[in-house]
């Protein structure tokens, strides 16, 4: 299931991450904004539970609140500039971590670290800036399953989604995607297009400069 986050302020705040000229600070603040949209659209399909409080004015008042325990999985590194929003809009979420770097000529994902919560029936929100081929997310639901983990219970968000990314994901079923662009198509690089460009480096604040790259494997 494919959820397209489309409204005035999303495209606003998307539009200032794909501008080449939006570096450090307003790149990293449209990015916070954005992400908490998205997080906040996801977490509004999360069933709720009755509870009855006692209000200013009344007592006995009937609200829903959400219950669940939910994990957040940045992936590493772009993935981290996700976090912040995702947890200050949901403070009790818990936390995982997965590693993985793409493979520049064959565009494959290998994964390098991976340390997720396993919590029964909680809800996992992997956190990804680009959709791009798709190869990336997939590694890191595979580990997921692996854990047990309910392909309905999954959660991809994404800023920008490419169709190819997409579809690879459409292979397990239950598992809802939501993203503010499904954009055109990839390059011959595996870079989404029109995209934003590499979205870790720009919340790093690293284009341009040497980056040392070790994953001691």
């Amino acid at each position: 299931m494919i959820t397209e986050v489309k409204n005035n302020l999303a495209s606003s705040l998307l539009s200032i991450l794909r501008d080449k000229k939006s570096e450090g600070v307003s790149f990293r603040s449209a990015a916070e904004k954005l992400t908490f949209l998205l997080v906040e659209r996801a977490l509004s399909n999360l069933p709720s539970n009755k509870v009855v409080i006692d209000t200013p004015v009344e007592s006995n008042a009937e609200v829903s609140v959400l219950n669940d325990e939910v994990v957040f999985v940045p992936i590493l590194r772009a993935g981290l500039l996700m976090l912040h929003p995702a947890i200050s809009i949901y403070e009790k979420g818990r936390i995982g971590f997965a590693g993985v770097y793409r493979n520049e000529e064959t565009l494959k994902p290998n994964l390098y670290y991976f340390k997720v919560p396993v919590i029964k029936d909680a809800f996992y929100f992997i956190l990804d800036p680009m959709l791009a081929t798709g190869g990336t997310a997939v590694c890191v639901v595979e580990k997921l399953l692996k854990l047990g983990i309910n392909p309905g219970k999954i959660k991809f968000i994404s800023f920008v989604s490419a169709p190819e990314g997409i579809e690879k994901l459409k292979k397990f079923s239950g598992i809802e995607v939501f993203t503010a662009s499904i954009d055109r198509c990839l390059n011959d690089k595996g870079y989404i297009l029109p995209g934003l460009g590499d979205a870790g480096d720009r919340f790093c604040y690293t284009e341009g400069v040497e980056v040392v790259e070790d994953y001691g494997i």
